[in-house]
């Protein structure tokens, strides 16, 4: 009370009679205006939340965008990477069994499978998975760590690219032949490669194997990598977190982009995979002629 009387002495006798009759209206006023900023304060703070939760959902888009634009590029490579992979294992098969009608006296129709045809499939399935490494940079914002991919599916494209080469050489010397249209008409069509031996055939299912076991690796990292994609692009969807690969083959590593798996799967495919050792190999080799007066 002694404040609101040493308040009230500055104020002259009229202004505190004028005072006295419109208190109310003068609470009142206040009180509309302190509601007014507290109002606009709630709605300032509501619309920054307003902002956080769109850009929270819209991030969510974009990554559940990403993830289904990932899931239908590895679907692509996975189907095309069937059937080059189908193709060959049953080129030896088909060959074997088309020798030994032959030794039989029996007069079977050449096998259907083609030299250039087997190097079209393996193209199909190589393409959009060198177009999917390349496509990782543009990502590494959205899935970080995503470069321990990159180099592993580098490494696995490089061990397949070496099979095919092998297996094409042998296969252009093993197949038949489709001479071209203008071709003399005594040329047969198709014509018909020497038989193989139980050795050459041997050999031939080896190098068939190692194409197959080639693009069983580039399998097994796509699947990792979708289980990867799920567990970072849609953890904010679902609480569940898909369990990692168990492969009963440990030839076949698991990739991870946990940083410390990371950074020893790093370490191995730079600089223990045939793919690093030919990568140090060939960088050696640039800086060796920059060097070079």
């Amino acid at each position: 009370m002694e404040s609101i009387s040493f308040f009230m002495s500055f104020f002259s006798p009229e202004t505190i009679t004028w005072l006295k009759e419109n208190a109310v209206d003068l609470i009142g006023h206040a009180l509309t205006i302190f509601g007014f900023v507290v109002a606009l304060i709630i709605l300032g703070r509501q619309h920054k939340s307003t902002l956080l939760l769109q850009r929270d959902n819209s991030r969510e888009e974009l990554k559940l965008k990403i993830h289904e634009l990932l899931v239908q590029k590895i679907r692509t490579i996975s189907s095309a990477n069937s059937k080059a992979k189908m193709y060959a294992f049953m080129i030896p098969f088909n060959i074997e069994n088309y020798q030994v009608q032959v030794e039989r006296g029996m007069w079977p129709s050449p096998i259907k499978e083609r030299a250039p045809d087997f190097s079209r499939l393996h193209f199909e399935a190589n393409y959009p998975l060198s177009e999917l490494i390349e496509e990782f940079e543009a990502w590494a914002i959205v899935l970080p760590g995503i470069e321990v991919f990159q180099v592993a599916l580098n490494s696995a494209n490089h061990n397949a690219q070496n099979a095919f080469q092998s297996l094409f050489n042998v296969l252009c010397n093993v197949l038949p032949l489709d001479p071209p249209p203008e071709a003399p008409s005594d040329i047969p069509r198709p014509v018909i490669q020497p038989a193989l031996s139980s050795e050459e055939l041997l050999q031939l299912k080896g190098f068939v194997d190692r194409y197959t076991e080639s693009l069983d690796e580039i399998a097994c990292y796509l699947h990792d990598l979708i289980i990867e994609s799920q567990n970072n692009l849609l953890s904010g969807l679902f609480e569940r977190r898909v369990p990692p690969r168990n492969p009963i083959d440990p030839i076949y590593k698991v990739i991870s982009t946990e940083p410390t798996k990371a950074k020893q799967l790093l370490h191995y495919f730079e600089n223990e995979s045939l793919w690093g050792k030919a990568k140090k190999l060939s960088e050696a080799e640039v800086h060796s002629k920059l060097e070079k007066p």
